[in-house]
């Protein structure tokens, strides 16, 4: 019976089993089937372009973004090999290796894919061969990548290009201690230094030096830091060959492999800021010619009523000298009255020779000559601590000067510099020569009122004083304005009016502790220099007739007329040109010549001189003016005035003023007014 049951057990367990194992597969088929059309759904929906294709490279299968990226249809895709997808150009450019594909390996390639509408779009296709001989490719549009790429390149050889033909200095250096990284040609033009000297070392070390001043680095990389670029920074470099040039950077800060660099784009703008510099000192010499001309208007105008005044006072003096006894008590007093006068006079002389209307007499000079004959002079009006030098060029040309101006200048100049020494010893040095001067040496001159380029004759008073402070430079030549203790400080404002005044230049050079020198220069003449004659022999005539005296001052009339009086002349006042005018038509045969004051109101002495002419074109004018000579008889030139006096004259000088004019017999004692000896100036 128990084997009877087993019997039939046994088969009934195999169903049961089969019938389990019949499941499983079941499921397993299921979840076969369920996992390929999820693995479809995937491949039909993915973003690349998936093709199926048999050994010989027909597409059997692929999915919409194939059909997509090729642009044909599902029927036409399929049965065409994937080799048409591609030009004869492109194919040979990078062929398709079924070769390898066979070989098992999977191949990696960017290629150009012709749609059908014959346009190419750049393709990343990788392909590989399955087990049973059929290839599968993956195609992935990659234009916009390639686009992406191009403008990259075309960027990076945009700056490449631009990096190295730049004529500007372009450099990469670190950030923390300037170690150049890169340079372009034009950093070498500009610097000197090659690739070769300045890649791998710091532009602050000793060796390069290149930033002129090492805290203009330090202060561009604050600024980086704080704003990470900066433009428009101008900073002073030397070149390799000591050459000092300005620099405008523009920088920024740039992240090279993980270190902090320094982008730098340098322009060379010294020309640009010399330039600037020339246009700065050509507005600055304006402004200072403009002050100088208003100033020498001011000084001039003071300096005319100033010797007015001072006539008055001269005249009186000496007519009281010629008056008294030589024991009186009052003698000295005039005579220190005089004195005194004198130096008023002399500084209203200075006056004028600011206002560069100071001349009297141009000629010819040879300054050698001129400074050879002041040495006594100079020697005793320095410091005895203060030794002069002189070192005189043999063959120097002339030029065309008035003395006294000129021995004015050399007096101031050497004077100034015994003052530079004060109380230690030093030695003042003297020294002439001749130079050709062009354009850019004048323009950096006191005085470059356009002077001409030429030959110049120089003169330069150097000393080893004190010097000049810097910031004092430049007020030197300002009326009344003295470092001294004591002083007017007209001295050094009236050299600079004569050298205007002659047409020259002066040249400043001086350091504090180092002493100072003064370069004049005054254009060459080819001209031959007379005799210096330094004084003057008075002149003597026999006065006769009457003369007509011509001024608007009250107080002028009075003394004139009582100093041609002295010379024995019977004098005719007249207070204007009208006046002068109508006497001299009265008296005109009685008349023997016209002592005329220039300035004067309602009718002014050079109309009144033309009208006197035109009434008798034989009269004799004297012109009296608190100006110079030169600017008054340049006004009278070819029209027949008789001569100049300038004022305040004393009596010798109008007297040598009137013997020009006579041609009388000199004056015999007997016939000279009667005065007592004594009395005699």
């Amino acid at each position: 019976m128990s084997e009877m049951k087993s019997t039939v057990t046994d088969p009934l367990r195999e169903i049961v089993e089969l019938k389990k194992k019949n499941q499983q597969l079941e499921e397993s088929l299921r979840i076969l089937s369920s996992t390929s059309s999820r693995y479809q759904v995937l491949v039909e929906n993915a973003a690349d372009a998936i093709f199926l294709g048999n050994p010989q490279g027909n597409i059997i299968e692929a999915n919409r973004s194939a059909f997509k990226l090729c642009g044909y249809s599902k029927d036409e895709l399929i049965g065409m090999n994937i080799g048409e997808l591609f030009s004869v150009t492109e194919k040979e450019r990078v062929p398709l290796r079924f070769d390898l594909l066979r070989a098992g390996q999977t191949v990696l390639a960017e290629r150009l894919l012709t749609r059908k509408n014959r346009t190419t779009v750049a393709i990343q296709m990788n392909s590989s061969i399955l087990p049973d001989g059929t290839f599968h490719s993956v195609m992935r549009d990659i234009s916009e990548r390639k686009k992406i790429e191009d403008a990259l390149r075309l960027s990076e050889e945009k700056f490449s290009r631009a990096f190295k033909l730049s004529p500007d200095a372009i450099n990469i250096n670190r950030l923390d201690d300037g170690v150049y990284l890169e340079i372009n040609q034009g950093f070498t033009n500009i610097t000197g230094w090659t690739e070769e000297e300045v890649i791998g070392k710091s532009s602050l070390s000793p060796e390069l030096n290149i930033w002129y001043h090492k805290k203009d680095r330090d202060a561009l990389v604050e600024l980086l830091r704080r704003d990470g670029e900066v433009s428009g920074f101008i900073a002073k470099f030397q070149t390799r060959h000591g050459r000092i040039i300005y620099g405008m950077m523009s920088a920024r800060v740039i992240d090279l492999n993980g270190e902090l660099c320094l982008l730098n784009i340098t322009r060379d703008i010294t020309e640009q800021i010399e330039a600037q510099n020339k246009q700065r000192k050509l507005e600055e010499q304006m402004l200072q010619a403009q002050k100088l001309e208003s100033l020498g208007v001011l000084a001039g105008g003071i300096a005319h009523d100033f010797n007015n005044i001072l006539m008055a006072v001269i005249g009186h003096c000496e007519l009281a000298q010629r008056r008294i006894a030589n024991e009186s008590p009052a003698r000295p007093n005039l005579e220190q009255i005089k004195s005194a006068a004198a130096k008023a006079a002399d500084l209203a002389n200075q006056m004028l020779a600011y206002s560069g209307k100071g001349k009297f007499i141009v000629e010819p000079l040879n300054l050698n000559v001129l400074i050879i004959e002041m040495k006594q002079i100079l020697g005793v009006s320095i410091s005895k601590k203060a030794a002069i030098s002189f070192d005189l060029f043999d063959a120097l040309p002339t030029i065309e000067a008035d003395a006294t101006q000129m021995r004015q200048i050399i007096m101031n100049l050497v004077i100034n510099a015994s003052e530079a020494l004060g109380q230690k010893n030093g030695v003042i040095s003297i020294t002439t020569g001749t130079q050709f001067c062009n354009k850019n040496y004048l323009s950096e001159t006191w005085l470059d009122e356009d002077l001409p380029t030429g030959h110049y004759v120089f003169m330069e008073i150097a000393d080893n004083g004190c010097g000049i402070p810097k910031n004092n430079i430049s007020r030197i030549f300002e009326p009344f304005y003295s470092t001294k203790f004591s002083g007017r400080g007209l001295g050094m404002a009236a050299v600079l009016g004569i050298v205007r005044g002659h047409n020259g230049a002066i040249k400043v050079y001086s350091e504090p502790q180092m002493g100072s020198t003064f370069k004049v220069l005054f254009p060459a003449s080819t001209l031959v220099a007379e005799r210096i004659e330094a004084v003057d022999q008075p002149v003597e005539f026999k006065a006769t007739g009457q003369v007509l005296l011509v001024d608007d001052e009250e107080s002028l009339r009075s003394i004139g007329k009582a100093m041609l009086e002295e010379l024995g002349f019977k004098v005719l006042t007249a207070a204007d040109g009208f006046e002068a005018l109508a006497f001299y038509q009265q008296h005109r045969q009685e008349i023997s010549f016209v002592l005329m004051d220039l300035t004067m109101p309602h009718m002014d002495g050079e109309e009144a001189f033309r009208e006197l002419r035109r009434i008798d074109p034989e009269v004799q004018v004297i012109i009296c003016s608190g100006y110079n000579e030169i600017d008054v008889t340049q006004r009278f030139a070819g029209k027949g005035l008789a001569g100049f006096l300038k004022k305040p004259y004393q009596l010798q000088e109008l007297q040598k003023a009137i013997g020009k004019i006579t041609n009388s017999l000199p004056l015999r004692q007997a016939e000279a007014p009667q005065q007592p000896d004594n009395h005699q100036n």
